[in-house]
């Protein structure tokens, strides 16, 4: 068995017109981020509920996709200053009471669902949801993936040149590619190479999952986190905390 060797790698007072000053967001082009505040709060006033939620795997076609199976709400997802800016960062500043404890809570991977829809329902729906795609390099590998000696179908014989340089002993045998001796292409628990990336990828091998985590939940003037404070505390994503 050959084992691969890769490196680690009801709608109050708005306070629209209050002047908001894009010297604080330093992103290029200021009309277009007076356009994504305008939009943001827009959406607060359209719909009752927003919910801050945390992407794990982003992969830009798996979020489209789950756009498409949202026609009724809107997902805002990146440039997390100008998303903060929009709700207001503290009480003077928050478009509508409450928003500010919402704004806190954007960091990292972060994006605001706005809908209709209530608490116990988008908490279910994202609790369940989980599309596999191809991880990525430095992914965490969930599973020891092992290639058997023997044919290789669906591999043209062209490719036995970079076959081998990502380490797989393969030939010729016949005009079709043959792998000579078992191969481990990564174990459980490691982090995935460029290389065991590239193999898993073509042996169609899916180890990670695009998933769309609950953080909190925005309506009628208040904030709630589903966050745990401590790590005895329940899941983010339970359905037995406090709703909104």
């Amino acid at each position: 068995i050959k084992q691969l060797h890769f490196a680690e790698p009801a709608m109050p007072k708005s306070k629209r017109a209050k002047i908001v000053h894009l010297t604080r967001v330093k992103k290029k082009g200021r009309e277009k981020g007076d356009k994504l505040i305008e939009e943001v709060r827009d959406l607060v006033d359209e719909f009752s509920h927003i919910y801050l939620y945390q992407v794990e795997n982003m992969r830009n076609s798996a979020f489209k996709d789950l756009r498409i199976l949202w026609p009724h709400s809107r997902f805002i997802f990146g440039r997390n200053k100008l998303m903060m800016v929009a709700l207001g960062v503290d009480e003077e500043d928050e478009y509508r009471t409450g928003l500010a404890q919402l704004a806190k809570g954007i960091t990292g991977t972060c994006g605001l669902l706005f809908t209709n829809r209530e608490s116990k329902e988008v908490r279910k729906y994202f609790a369940e949801f989980r599309e596999p795609q191809y991880a990525r390099t430095g992914c965490i590998a969930t599973k020891k993936f092992v290639i058997k000696p023997g044919l290789l179908p669906g591999l043209p014989v062209s490719m036995e040149p970079q076959l081998r340089k990502k380490g797989l002993p393969v030939r010729i045998q016949k005009g079709k590619l043959e792998l000579v001796t078992e191969t481990v292409v990564c174990k459980e628990g490691t982090n995935l190479t460029p290389e065991q990336c590239s193999i898993l990828e073509m042996f169609e091998v899916k180890m990670v999952d695009f998933r769309i985590n609950i953080l909190g939940c925005y309506t009628d003037e208040k904030y709630v986190s589903f966050q745990s404070k401590s790590a005895g505390d329940r899941k983010s994503n339970g359905m037995d905390q406090e709703e909104c």
